[in-house]
């Protein structure tokens, strides 16, 4: 029996609409992984950069109106991305769990979790978006804002909390599409998304056709005008389309105990990590904040422009997410376990790649954002110092996503979790209040955290034990 008659009889992997056939043993098998892998991460790359992109038109627009205005803008994300670590809880389990079912042949399972997702969904955009509006001052105030950036950042909260309702019901609709393996969907989506931000950007920002100048209010309008119109989008493509996952309002939509346990037992650990995190970050920020807006405000520039990197590596993730969790549900660990390193390679080579022209021209990434040579200075360096951590930050979007789509989630918490409190959070103090390093002084704990979380995924992955879940 040939080679490829062999492959075709071993296993079957869903990539969307197609049926790719691998298998891990031969170069043959190998070569199809990382075509299937590519198939499903190129879009989520695309999707990723969209977005960044649209950050990076974001900032530097902001950028315009002063240092106090980005650093609004910083610590208004800060608070609005609370709620999309709480949303993890969902997420997570949304698309781990309809990848095992698809991978199992099970479209009704598939279903039965989507509907569940759908009304969680409901219950939690709401109470976000009352509870981030009334406390977005006092949130401001907890991250040690500046009175100026306090008041510009209260409106940037409230118009972004609003548009929470819309991101996140995109969001769960995006997670049960990958789960299928359709990751081009949301791409096309986004794709709208990103042309239409700008330009709402460039019209209430700065007050064009009509408007009037708005500032830092414009840009949360903009955003929140944006997210409106991705959601009518997907939600009309998974009503109406012709997907693996197809809704209707007629649908029984009620909970059900079993399965809301089920994408709770992977979801809450993930939620965990996700606000594990997301608190780390406030307490890094407030570390940050101490050193004054303009030094904040090079922290975030350099953020910005590393996030270019982050994107490829969140793709392969993703890809690897859904690749094990539908191998797994097909009873093929072996391929599951193989799908995860092909995408965690592919994700080094290109972050690695990204750390290069980081650490070569960093000066000419960060002067995209801002003129203000004090800043520019500060963004520089940290953004050369985290360019060696590359290849890291690949290895833990990767690993870190295969281990959930096993639904191994409570590892995952607890390697972030441990990593970003002890190392990342402590080095950082250390650095700022003792050593008086500055901002590089609160970068080398991010670097620090960021190799070392790279170590611990990989123990965990290699050891296996992710294979033999049940969910």
């Amino acid at each position: 029996m040939k080679d490829s008659d062999k492959l075709r009889k071993n296993t079957s992997i869903h990539d969307g609409d197609v049926e790719i056939k691998a298998g891990p043993a031969s170069a043959a098998g190998k070569t199809k992984m990382s075509q299937t892998v590519w198939r499903l991460a190129w879009p989520v790359i695309v999707e990723m950069m969209l977005l960044t992109f649209v950050g990076i038109v974001d900032m530097a627009m902001v950028g315009q109106l002063g240092p106090s205005s980005i650093a609004a803008v910083g610590l208004g994300m800060q608070i609005v991305m609370l709620a999309t670590s709480a949303f993890a809880a969902i997420r997570t389990g949304t698309t781990a769990l309809i990848a095992r079912h698809i991978g199992a042949e099970d479209s009704e399972g598939a279903h039965l979790i989507a509907r569940q997702s759908v009304t969680m969904t409901a219950l939690l955009t709401g109470s976000t978006f009352v509870l981030f509006y009334v406390f977005a001052r006092q949130g401001l105030v907890l991250l040690g804002a500046e009175p100026e950036v306090v008041n510009l950042g209260i409106s940037y909260v409230r118009w972004r909390s609003f548009g929470l309702i819309f991101s996140l019901t995109t969001m769960i609709f995006t997670s049960m599409l990958r789960g299928c393996g359709d990751t081009k969907t949301p791409m096309y989506v986004n794709i709208v998304v990103n042309i239409i931000n700008p330009i709402l950007n460039y019209i209430f920002i700065f007050g064009h056709l009509g408007m009037p100048r708005m500032g830092v209010a414009g840009a949360a309008i903009a955003t929140a005008i944006a997210q409106i119109i991705g959601c009518v989008l997907i939600v009309r493509v998974i009503t109406t389309g012709n997907k693996k996952i197809k809704l209707s309002v007629t649908d029984n939509y009620k909970l059900r105990k079993k399965p809301v346990k089920r994408i709770l037992n992977i979801g809450i650990p993930a939620m965990i990590e996700a606000v594990f995190m997301r608190f780390a970050q406030i307490a890094f920020t407030m570390i940050l904040t101490s050193l004054g807006t303009a030094t904040y405000a090079a922290h975030q520039i350099a953020i910005r422009a590393e996030s270019l990197s982050f994107m490829p590596g969140w793709g392969f993730g993703v890809a690897a997410t859904t690749l094990i969790g539908q191998n797994l549900g097909a009873k093929r660990p072996d391929l599951a376990e193989e799908s995860g390193y092909v995408a965690r390679n592919m994700a080094i080579i290109v972050s690695s790649f990204m750390g290069v022209l980081f650490f070569l021209f960093p000066v000419q990434f960060v002067s995209f954002f801002t003129d203000d040579p004090i800043v520019i200075k500060q963004a520089a360096s940290a953004l050369r110092l985290v360019a060696i951590a590359q290849p890291a930050m690949a290895i833990n979007l990767v690993l870190s996503g295969g281990l959930r789509g096993a639904g191994d989630t409570r590892w995952v918490t607890i390697i972030t979790a441990s990593s970003v409190w002890l190392i990342r959070l402590s080095i950082a103090a250390i650095g700022v209040f003792y050593f008086k390093l500055g901002l590089i002084g609160a970068w080398i704990g991010m670097v620090s955290d960021l190799i070392i979380r790279s170590i611990m995924f990989s123990i965990r992955y290699a050891r296996g034990k992710w294979k033999h879940l049940k969910v």
